[in-house]
């Protein structure tokens, strides 16, 4: 590989990583050339190519931009090139990267098949200077475009950074969800302007559901990630944190991306597709703790700022992510939501008294002819619950498997030990059986 033809590639927020690549002539197609990172040295204190999984990952990205499709890959260091390409291939037939839904994941998988090659028996670990050559077809790039191909890639996307315009609610989706479709249409319209909302409401109101099927019409399954926070929910395993690793006899502390790093580079990567974050039970966590100086970035998106982990380099939350959380108001961590994070986000309440969730029992019900009384027994309970607005049943529960074999089992197994809970000091358990319980309920006018 000659010096001058190396170059390096600008993320998108114009920092420049220490990673060097080529695209030459392979044949009558293009490769990408390119070498892993290695120890340091007096000329090279920082080692050679100390960014190449990120700079590899960005590549990948960008030519997936490009419908790219790779046809193969192998390892072409000096050190195992006598051999046959047979016995130093780490990608064996095409892959299409648009099909890919995890860039990181497969750059994993080719570090992983790299790493076997040119290994002694008596190496613990294999050749940490080894050379990739992936073969590639890009759309518009024939045989003598590598250098404009190079260049392309090692510059951030043209595409504008003013995020993507998301496609429109159809009736089909409120039909499936059995929603009112003027009221998804406003939750849209929010998603697009706002970027950032949360679904609350008392548990059985679907906000994990209408947060899934929301991301799947929007981004797709590809472009969809979903955690649930909890307690001991941290910024390391949110964002970035150093995590342990073994290699060979030695322990080591690697610095780990999380989920919301991981969509950020998938976003770059792609800015013409949305892609989505859900954060199921956003409330239960420590917000402050986790999200840290991300605070910043979810009112400013067009900011960049310095992590504490990765001082280096600049991070800016690209306008094609958006975040969808949902918040159990019955929570007793509800207080822990602060104000500066409700200013940040927009809130879509979903309560069993009110359109749209209050319809969902019978729609769904009529739809797949389920007989029976259970949205009269449904309403008749959340009247008798009266004014305490949290504890309203949402109608998700007499929608599952166990309630077509009789709501008794539903009553006495689900409902009923919720409702104890929620009067509990105010109610006896036997209050609570004869107030809410399904004979009760029936006897009511």
């Amino acid at each position: 590989m000659r010096h001058d033809r190396r170059v390096q590639a600008t993320d998108d927020t114009d920092t420049t990583l220490d990673a060097e690549f080529e695209i030459e002539r392979d044949g009558n197609v293009l490769a990408l050339v390119m070498k892993s990172s290695s120890g340091r040295s007096n000329t090279r204190p920082m080692g050679i190519n100390p960014q190449y999984n990120q700079a590899l990952e960005l590549l990948l990205g960008r030519l997936r931009d490009r419908e790219a499709v790779l046809l193969n890959g192998v390892v072409d260091s000096t050190k195992v090139r006598n051999l046959p390409e047979s016995e130093r291939t780490i990608l064996d037939g095409p892959v299409t990267l648009a099909d890919l839904s995890d860039i990181e994941q497969f750059r994993r998988t080719l570090g992983r098949a790299q790493g076997r090659i040119g290994r002694s028996e008596s190496e613990k670990e294999g050749n940490g200077t080894k050379q990739i050559r992936l073969r590639v077809e890009v759309p518009g790039y024939g045989p003598n475009d590598a250098s404009r191909l190079a260049k392309d890639l090692a510059t951030p996307s043209n595409q504008p950074d003013s995020g993507v315009q998301l496609p429109e609610i159809t009736q089909a989706l409120a039909d499936g969800l059995h929603f009112d479709l003027p009221w998804l249409e406003k939750v849209g319209l929010l998603l697009q302007h706002r970027k950032q909302i949360v679904l609350y409401g008392p548990p059985g109101t679907g906000k994990t559901h209408l947060a899934r099927e929301l991301a799947r019409h929007i981004a797709g399954q590809g472009t969809t990630r979903l955690v649930q926070f909890h307690p001991s929910y941290t910024y390391e395993d949110f964002f970035e944190g150093f995590r342990p690793r073994l290699k060979g006899d030695t322990a080591a502390f690697e610095l780990v991306p999380g989920p919301l790093r991981r969509l950020v580079r998938d976003a770059e990567a792609d800015k013409s597709r949305p892609h989505v974050l859900i954060i199921d039970e956003i409330n239960r966590a420590n917000l402050p703790k986790v999200f840290g100086e991300l605070y910043f970035l979810l009112e400013y998106r067009d900011e960049a700022i310095d992590l504490q982990y990765s001082p280096g380099d600049r991070f800016k939350l690209p306008a094609n992510v958006f975040i969808i959380g949902t918040m159990n108001t019955t929570d007793r961590s509800i207080a822990l939501m602060d104000a500066a994070m409700r200013r940040r986000f927009a809130f879509v309440e979903l309560h069993p008294d009110h359109p749209p969730v209050r319809d969902v029992l019978s729609r769904w019900s009529e739809t797949h002819g389920k007989g029976g009384d259970r949205a009269a027994l449904l309403a008749k309970l959340n009247e008798a619950i009266g004014a305490d607005h949290e504890f309203k049943i949402g109608p998700s529960y007499l929608m599952k498997p166990d309630a077509d074999h009789g709501l008794d089992l539903v009553w006495e197994h689900s409902i009923l030990p919720l409702l104890e809970e929620y009067f509990y000091e105010r109610m006896s358990r036997q209050q609570v059986h004869e107030t809410f319980g399904l004979d009760a309920l029936r006897n009511l006018p």
